[in-house]
C-alpha cells in the first residue's frame, strides 16, 4: 500500500482499470469507529450512493500562550475556549468532481476533559496552511459560523457530529478549526493511529463507478510527523511510545527537517570552534526572579577527598555502598556533583561559594534553601550557604523554604521562628523592596493556616514581617484561597514530564485572581531509584515546557526543581552526567522570561542528550527496578531517542551517529531540536556550514544493551 500526502490511496490490481479511491459502502455496518478501512460496493440504484471516511492529511494545534510555537510533532490535539485551537485538513481530492455531498461528520477520540459540558465547535479555514509552519501567530482564521452539531466531549470516548454538507470542498483539501467553548476546558484529543480524527463523507455519483471498483480501500492515518520550527520552550503533550525523528524548538517556522536521512556530506578539516562562550548572553538581572531549590545534603564533596574515592563514589555511587543498604535498587544515586580535587582551607565554605558563582552566572537569582532540620550537618550548610552568598556579593540571595515532610514540620511555632529568625538575618537573606524578608515552605498543606498564623505570629513577635510563599505539593484551588490571606506568592512543585506540563492549569492565573504571585516551577528531569519511580522528561521537553508555561502564564517568580537534589536526579547544578549542558540551554529561556523577549544567537553551539540504556533494559544488579511515576492520560510515554538542540547563527548541516547510524538535516538559523532513535553505542554530533566543521558535540556514554544498574536519566553532553 503506498502513501500520498496522507491521504488513501488503493493498490491497481493487475489487468483491471484504475480503481476509485473513494469507497462504496453498506451504510448500516460498513463504517466502524477507529477503522482503518472503507469498502465500496456500488448501488443497484440511481444516482449511486458512496461513502468515504479519510484522515486527516495534516493534524496540529495551535497556543495563544506562544504565539511563536509549532506543536505538529505531537501525538495529540488540544482544545480549549480562547489559548488552544485544533486544526485538520483532509484530502478530498479522490472524490470525484461530479459527487454531490449528501452528509458529512467527524470523530475525535477524547483523552481527557476538564469539563463535562458541550462545547465542541468546528468551523471551516482556508487551507493554505502547512502542520509544520501553523503556529498562533500565523494560524488560518476562522470563517463564518459554526458548522457542526452539538457535541459533549467524554474521556475514553469518541465525540461524533454532524457537520455541514456545504462545508466540504470536493476536489481538494477540506480545512477545519476545531475549538471548545467552555472555559478552562482542557480538551486533549488523539491525533494518530487507530484513534486519529476520522471525516465521514456520504455522496452521489451520476454515473457508474468503474467495473474494477469492487477493492477495499484503506484509509492511511494521520502521517507522523517528522520536524518543525519553534521560537519558544516546546510544551509537550504526550511522546509516542515508538520513537521517530521529531524536531521541536526554532525561529524559523518555514524551516523543515528532512525526514529521510541524506549521505553524509564530506566536511572539509578545518579548526573546530567548540564554542566555549554561551552563543547568547544570559540575563544576570531582572525584574521577573529565578530561585533555585538547594539540597543541603549534596554539596560539591562531603569529604573533601579525590572523586575516585570520596563518599559520593564509595557509598551513594556503588552498589554496595553505605553496607549495602541501597543494593536492592543499585545504589542510592546516579549522578554527582562534578569532582574536584583535595583543597585546603575551609573546604566547605569555598565549595558554597562555587555553587553560588555557578549559579548566578547562570542568571540564578537566589536559592530557595530546603530547611531539612533545624540542626545537625544540613542546617549548619544553610547557614555556611547564607555567609557564601554574601562573599559572593553581586544581589545574590538566600531564602529559607521549611520542608514539611521532616523534622522541621514536626518542630514547634516557636523553635521555627527562632531558626528562622536567625538565618533572615544574614545580609543575603532575600528581603523585598520593603524590607520584608521571603520565608517559604515546601509542602505547606501539611500545616493549616492556622497553624502557619501562629508561626508567622512568632515572628512578628521577634520583629519580622515575614513575605510567606508556600510551595504546593497540591496547588488545589481550595489550597491556593485557603492560604491567599497569608501569602505574599504562591508556588507548586508541579511534575517533570511535558505532557503533564501542557495540561496543568494556569495556576498564575489563579493566583492573580486571589490577589498573590505566582513562583512557577521549572524542571530538567526526575528518576528516583530509591523510591523505584522516575518521569518520561522527554530529553529536554520538560524544560522547555516548563518555561513556555512560566513565560506564556505570566508567572511572577521561578523556582528550578532542583539545584542539586541528586537523589530525585533533577539537579541543575554543573554534574558528572551533564556538565554544564543543563544551565546553558535553561539560560535562554530564563532570559527570555527575566527581559521579555529571546536573547540573540551570537555563536553555533550543540547540546546532545540520550539515555544510555533502553527503558525497558534489564540490570545486571539490584532487584527493584523503577516504575513510570505519572501514568494519566496527558502523562509523557516512555520514549527512547536522542535529541539534538542546535543554537546557530545561520543555518548549518548536522550530522548526528548513534552507534552504527548516521543521520544528516538541515538545522535552521537560531534554536532547533530534533529527536533520532536511540541505539546501542556512541552518540557523536557534528555541525558544518560551508564544508567547515563549526561545532562538534561527543557522548561519553555509551549506550549498552545489558546496563549494570537501571539508570532512566538522560545523560548531556554540548560543544562547548
Amino acid at each position: 500500500m503506498s502513501r500520498a500526502s496522507g491521504r488513501h490511496v488503493l493498490e491497481r490490481p493487475r489487468g483491471r482499470s484504475r480503481l476509485w479511491t473513494a469507497t462504496v459502502v453498506a451504510l448500516a455496518s460498513a463504517l466502524t469507529l477507529g477503522s482503518a478501512q472503507a469498502y465500496a460496493e456500488p448501488s443497484d440504484e440511481q444516482p449511486h450512493t458512496m461513502a468515504v471516511s479519510l484522515a486527516p492529511s495534516g493534524a496540529t494545534f495551535t497556543s495563544a500562550y506562544a504565539p511563536s510555537r509549532n506543536y505538529a510533532q505531537y501525538d495529540v490535539l488540544v482544545a480549549t475556549s480562547n489559548a488552544y485551537s485544533v486544526y485538520l485538513t483532509f484530502d478530498t481530492s479522490e472524490i470525484p468532481e461530479d459527487a454531490a455531498i449528501t452528509s458529512a461528520s467527524l470523530k475525535m477520540s477524547v483523552r481527557s476533559a476538564a469539563t463535562d459540558r458541550p462545547g465542541l465547535a468546528v468551523r471551516a479555514v482556508p487551507s493554505t496552511w502547512q502542520p509544520y509552519e501553523v503556529t498562533g501567530a500565523n494560524r488560518p482564521q476562522a470563517t463564518g459560523a459554526r458548522l457542526n452539531s452539538t457535541a459533549t466531549a467524554v474521556p475514553g470516548q469518541t465525540l461524533e457530529t454532524t457537520l455541514a454538507t456545504s462545508s466540504v470542498t470536493v476536489g481538494g483539501p477540506t480545512s477545519f478549526e476545531v475549538i471548545y467553548e467552555v472555559h478552562a476546558a482542557g480538551i486533549f484529543f488523539d491525533k494518530s493511529g487507530a484513534k486519529a480524527p476520522t471525516l465521514t463523507l456520504t455522496y452521489t455519483t451520476p454515473s457508474e463507478p468503474d467495473a474494477g471498483s469492487t477493492g477495499t480501500a484503506t484509509v492511511q492515518p494521520a502521517p507522523t510527523p517528522t520536524a518543525t520550527a519553534t521560537a519558544q520552550p516546546t510544551p509537550t503533550a504526550t511522546a509516542q511510545p515508538t520513537p521517530t525523528p521529531t524536531v521541536t524548538a526554532q525561529p524559523t517556522p518555514t524551516a523543515t527537517a528532512q525526514p529521510t536521512p541524506t549521505p553524509t556530506p564530506t566536511v572539509t578539516e578545518q579548526p573546530t570552534s567548540t564554542g566555549a562562550s554561551l552563543p547568547f548572553q544570559v540575563a544576570q538581572t531582572g525584574e521577573a526572579k529565578v530561585f533555585a531549590h538547594y539540597f543541603p545534603p549534596y554539596p560539591i564533596s562531603i569529604d573533601n577527598k579525590a572523586p575516585e574515592s570520596d563518599y559520593y563514589a564509595r557509598n551513594y555511587l556503588s552498589p554496595s555502598g553505605e553496607s549495602g543498604r541501597h543494593a536492592a535498587y543499585g545504589g542510592l544515586l546516579r549522578d554527582r556533583p562534578e569532582g574536584r580535587t583535595p583543597i585546603s582551607g575551609d573546604y566547605r565554605l569555598v565549595d558554597m561559594q562555587t555553587e553560588v558563582q555557578q549559579a548566578a552566572e547562570a542568571g540564578v537569582d537566589g536559592f530557595f534553601i530546603d530547611i531539612l532540620s533545624l540542626s545537625g550537618s544540613n542546617w549548619d550548610r544553610s547557614l555556611l550557604l547564607a555567609d557564601a552568598a554574601e562573599d559572593y556579593g553581586h544581589g545574590f540571595v538566600v531564602s529559607p523554604q521549611l520542608d514539611m515532610t521532616t523534622s522541621t514540620g514536626r518542630a514547634s511555632a516557636a523553635t521555627i521562628a527562632a531558626r528562622v529568625a536567625e538565618l533572615v538575618s544574614k545580609p543575603s537573606a532575600y528581603r523585598l523592596p520593603d524590607g520584608r524578608p521571603v520565608v517559604s515552605a515546601f509542602k505547606a498543606e501539611a500545616k493549616s493556616v492556622d497553624w502557619w498564623r501562629s508561626v508567622l505570629s512568632e515572628l512578628e513577635r521577634r520583629g519580622l514581617d515575614v513575605a510567606f510563599v508556600p510551595t504546593f505539593l497540591n496547588a488545589s484551588e481550595s489550597n491556593m484561597a485557603a492560604f491567599a490571606p497569608i501569602s505574599y506568592a504562591q508556588g507548586v512543585w508541579g511534575t517533570r514530564n511535558p505532557g503533564n506540563i501542557t495540561a496543568a492549569p494556569n495556576y498564575a492565573a489563579r493566583a492573580h485572581g486571589l490577589g498573590v504571585k505566582w513562583v512557577a516551577p521549572v524542571a530538567v528531569q526526575d528518576e528516583r531509584p530509591n523510591q523505584a519511580v522516575y518521569q518520561e522528561a522527554a530529553n529536554l521537553e520538560t524544560l522547555r515546557a516548563s518555561w513556555e508555561r512560566a513565560i506564556g502564564d505570566g508567572a511572577d517568580m521561578v523556582q528550578l526543581i532542583t539545584w542539586n537534589d541528586y537523589s530525585e536526579n533533577t539537579q541543575f547544578a554543573p554534574s558528572e552526567a551533564h556538565g554544564d549542558a543543563f544551565l546553558d540551554v535553561n539560560g535562554y529561556y530564563l532570559t527570555q522570561f527575566k527581559s521579555g523577549s529571546a536573547p540573540a544567537i551570537t555563536g553555533d553551539a550543540l547540546y546532545v542528550t540520550h539515555r544510555t540504556q533502553f527503558v525497558d533494559a534489564k540490570q545486571q544488579l539490584g532487584t527493584s527496578l523503577m516504575r513510570l511515576m505519572s501514568s494519566g492520560t496527558t502523562s509523557t510515554k516512555p520514549r527512547d531517542t536522542v535529541e539534538v538542540q542546535t543554537f546557530l547563527t545561520a543555518a548549518a548541516t548536522v550530522t548526528v551517529s548513534i552507534g552504527s547510524t548516521t543521520h544528516t538535516y538541515s538545522a535552521p538559523e537560531g534554536v532547533y531540536a530534533k529527536t533520532f532513535p536511540l541505539a546501542l553505542g556512541r552518540v557523536s554530533v557534528t555541525a558544518s556550514r560551508s564544508g567547515a566543521r563549526i561545532a562538534t558535540a561527543v557522548s561519553q556514554e555509551p549506550v549498552v544493551a545489558n546496563p549494570l544498574v537501571q539508570d532512566l536519566q538522560y545523560v548531556a553532553v554540548s560543544s562547548r
